[in-house]
């Protein structure tokens, strides 16, 4: 199991399973801690310094959201996920994109607005260095940042139980896509420019087709007409 301590090193002692909890989810997330993996209570205690009411309460509301699973006689385990449930994430990931896109058009704010541009700008570096791994993830904060701009509290907690799955199946940013990366970074630009247009239609489209694997560069509403889209891009 990787060294928790040295992620979160100071813990506060009044707020142990809420912070137990953000770490354990992040590493979730950022697959540090891999699908299938045991989570030991005593081990994961040991390790922050902590008793294991914390790390047991931390588990319980993870596994309420489906990231860990509880197994009778054997503990808590990293959530993982069939062939069948990693495609049914796939389906869901299309459709809460959708929403969110449709949700969040015409309400970003500066700070939003400036947060989207610079992790564009962030994946467009990753890009030129052909760091997949650090565009992968600019690539997550972005999705789940519009999300968040939806407006509908729900919605990231949803994205929340999707997103480990969807890791775990390269869905966003697959290593094995042999195209531009540049061109993937700045398709993104197009789906911020789709959600200050003020068309939620337009913007539910335009993420539809970003994330069932279309080029958006080709497949924007200005294009649409002249059958110029194509398939196969870098989001599966």
């Amino acid at each position: 199991m990787p060294d928790l301590a040295a992620r979160l090193p100071d813990l506060d002692k009044g707020l142990l399973s809420d912070q137990i909890y953000s770490l354990v989810k992040g590493m979730i997330r950022d697959s540090t801690l891999r699908p299938g993996e045991q989570l030991v209570e005593s081990q994961l205690a040991r390790q922050l310094k902590v008793s294991q009411s914390p790390v047991r309460e931390a588990l319980k509301r993870l596994t309420h959201e489906g990231l860990v699973q509880q197994v009778r006689h054997h503990g808590s385990f990293v959530a993982d996920y069939s062939r069948d449930e990693a495609e049914q994430a796939k389906v869901a990931r299309v459709t809460l994109e959708e929403l969110a896109g449709r949700c969040a058009c015409g309400r970003l704010d500066s700070a939003t607005r400036m947060a989207l541009e610079t992790l564009i700008d962030r994946m467009a570096e990753s890009a030129a260095r052909n760091d997949v791994t650090a565009f992968r993830e600019f690539d997550f904060e972005f999705h789940r940042a519009v999300i968040v701009a939806s407006g509908n509290s729900h919605l990231p907690r949803m994205w929340d139980i999707i997103e480990p799955s969807l890791r775990s199946l390269h869905v966003l940013s697959d290593p094995d896509y042999s195209g531009d990366w540049n061109t993937v970074a700045e398709s993104h630009r197009d789906l911020l420019e789709v959600l200050e247009g003020g068309v939620p239609e337009q913007a539910a489209d335009l993420f539809r087709l970003h994330a069932t694997g279309g080029h958006v560069r080709d497949r924007r509403p200005d294009s649409a007409a002249t059958g110029r889209g194509r398939r196969g891009g870098a989001e599966r």
